[in-house]
């Protein structure tokens, strides 16, 4: 059985996750804690003299990637996800319903691309980065959603990832990582992230990452 499933191509450059904004407002996917019904909320976000997004401790907003993993399309889709908690580091997984492509939270370019290296070197998985160390990772070889080991084995990786997600202050409310697997689906409301960009559910259509002011409620 043919069981490369990580067909994309990555380099050095960290441009790749980077977005710039002529505003401060950005659509955002704000997490409902334990519920797979997102909120599609329109915030301020902080920006470096470039214009470019950059992660403060002080708000909760993370960057967001979604990468296309099956047909080396180099397709990249990219958000900002609010209420995962993180206050440094990256996670990412390829278990990611429903096509199952490659998604990554993090609060720095460096960690998130050393997150996509990881998972392209384990063929798949689950993996959890800080300050460019690998904290802890669960290789998932067969189509980048099955584990190769034992039960115990993967009991045992998965009690070190959720020590690491500790490290990185992911929210404690609700697993993460179960969250982030629904972060890529776009028909469950409100708002998305595929590897195409921005998905709005109600409006059924893309959207930018950048918003419009929000109009006034009377």
């Amino acid at each position: 059985m043919n069981k490369l499933c990580i067909k994309i191509t990555l380099n050095n450059k960290q441009k790749n996750y980077r977005k710039r904004f002529i505003s401060n407002l950005a659509n955002i996917i704000e997490i409902t804690p334990n519920s797979l019904i997102t909120k599609h909320s329109i915030e301020p976000v902080t920006l470096n003299h470039d214009g470019l997004f950059q992660f403060s401790e002080h708000v909760d907003h993370i960057k967001l990637a979604v990468i296309e993993r099956h047909h080396m399309t180099k397709q990249l889709g990219l958000g900002i996800v609010k209420g995962l908690g993180l206050k440094s580091g990256a996670i990412a997984t390829t278990v990611a319903h429903d096509s199952h492509n490659l998604i990554i939270a993090g609060t720095n370019n460096q960690d998130m691309l050393m997150a996509a290296k990881e998972i392209k070197k384990m063929q798949g998985g689950l993996t959890v980065i800080q300050n460019g160390e690998i904290l802890a990772s669960l290789p998932l070889p067969i189509a980048g959603l099955m584990s190769e080991c034992n039960y115990m084995d993967v009991v045992h990786s998965l009690k070190k990832i959720d020590g690491a997600l500790l490290k990185l202050g992911a929210n404690r409310h609700f697993n993460p990582f179960l969250t982030l697997a629904f972060l890529a689906l776009p028909v469950i409301p409100e708002i998305k992230l595929t590897d195409q960009g921005l998905f709005s559910v109600s409006e059924f259509r893309h959207i930018p990452i950048e918003a419009s002011k929000p109009v006034d409620k009377i």
